[in-house]
């Protein structure tokens, strides 16, 4: 096997902001300085209910189960030139032993944190595994390392690095398109956001709205749609001018990063990292309830979007509250990529 220097993905395929979060880090930012090889820890089969997710790696990732000896030898492969393995760094977006001990020796990891999954108490031990640990917020950042002492955190705010026409000023939400992010919630999360995008619709009766996230086996309803696939989430994201994210597990700012790639108004629960400084371009928070996302709760939430929506901005200062967090943002995640890719650049980002 041709060695073909090469950076390591695993992730799992089951369209949830961590897949989005993987894939576009595949696509649109490893390939940009190396081949990408995305291992996921089953293999995606036309029966699963996220095949067709993306029609390109729906082909392309590596099931871990039945393909590691073929993914041991792609990754250790020797270039004769060099005498270098392919690997060079591998991202983790999920603990896994078998990978790591697939990997050339000299190859580096960098585990992407879930702090909703993460065990405090054992963080230290899941660190010590790895070259990097990456929080995907201050607020993880400083509640890791000061208790557990992890001193090979690196904070790196996730961006898709896609760049969009920006969108034209609205005067309020009263007639703007809605797009509603339900990508890896449950089907009483995604019932709970269809009540709430109908009592918003009843508020705001000019407003166009739809609810977005993939599962091949869900049947069509008006005003959900359920096949968005990778790039046509990008088309709508291309025509949206409020994007409503009320993941009640946020992990990396995903929408966040187009809001301020689009530079669109966004809403989303006062959650970390939703809340922490990165993410603030453009955002409208909304208070958590007590009980989450829920029917019974659907009103409430309802009523917050609907006074965001219907607050006309007065100058161009207030529609662009805190715009300049979008370039720290791309500050820091292009910092963080040099140091973990070894780009050119200062001695610092090395």
């Amino acid at each position: 096997m041709v060695a073909k220097r090469t950076i390591g993905i695993f992730a799992n395929y089951d369209a949830s902001e961590k897949t989005l979060c993987a894939l576009y880090l595949a696509t649109y930012v490893a390939r940009r300085y190396r081949y990408a090889a995305w291992i996921v820890p089953e293999e995606v089969t036309e029966e699963s209910r996220y095949y067709g997710f993306s029609h390109q790696w729906d082909a392309e990732v590596m099931p871990l189960r039945s393909e590691a000896e073929a993914i041991k030898e792609r990754l250790t492969a020797v270039d004769p030139n060099t005498g270098h393995a392919a690997c060079e760094i591998c991202f983790f977006f999920e603990d896994n032993d078998l990978l790591r001990s697939l990997l050339p020796p000299e190859a580096k990891t960098a585990l992407f944190l879930d702090h909703r999954a993460l065990n405090f108490a054992k963080a230290g031990a899941v660190a010590k595994k790895y070259t990097y640990v990456i929080p995907p917020s201050p607020y993880v950042s400083k509640k890791l390392v000061q208790p557990n002492l992890i001193w090979n955190d690196l904070f790196l705010p996730f961006d898709p690095a896609v760049q969009i026409t920006p969108k034209s000023w609205i005067q309020s939400g009263n007639k703007a398109s809605l797009f509603y992010n339900a990508y890896g919630m449950s089907f009483t999360e995604r019932q709970c956001i269809k009540q709430i995008s109908e009592i918003v619709k009843e508020c705001c009766p000019e407003s166009k709205s739809v609810i977005c996230y993939y599962n091949a086996k869900d049947a069509f309803e008006e005003g959900k749609d359920s096949k968005t696939y990778d790039w046509k989430l990008f088309d709508y994201l291309k025509h949206v001018d409020w994007i409503i994210d009320l993941n009640p597990r946020p992990l990396m700012g995903f929408f966040a990063a187009f809001a301020g790639t689009l530079g669109v108004q966004w809403s989303c629960f006062d959650l970390p990292p939703n809340t922490d400084e990165y993410n603030a371009a453009r955002r409208h928070l909304v208070p958590y309830p007590k009980g989450g996302l829920t029917m019974n709760n659907a009103e409430e939430i309802a009523m917050h979007l609907v006074r965001q929506l219907t607050q006309p901005f007065n100058d161009d200062a207030d529609r662009n509250k805190r715009s300049g967090a979008y370039i720290n943002r791309l500050t820091k995640f292009a910092h963080g990529m040099n140091r973990l890719l070894g780009v050119r650049g200062s001695k610092k980002e090395r």
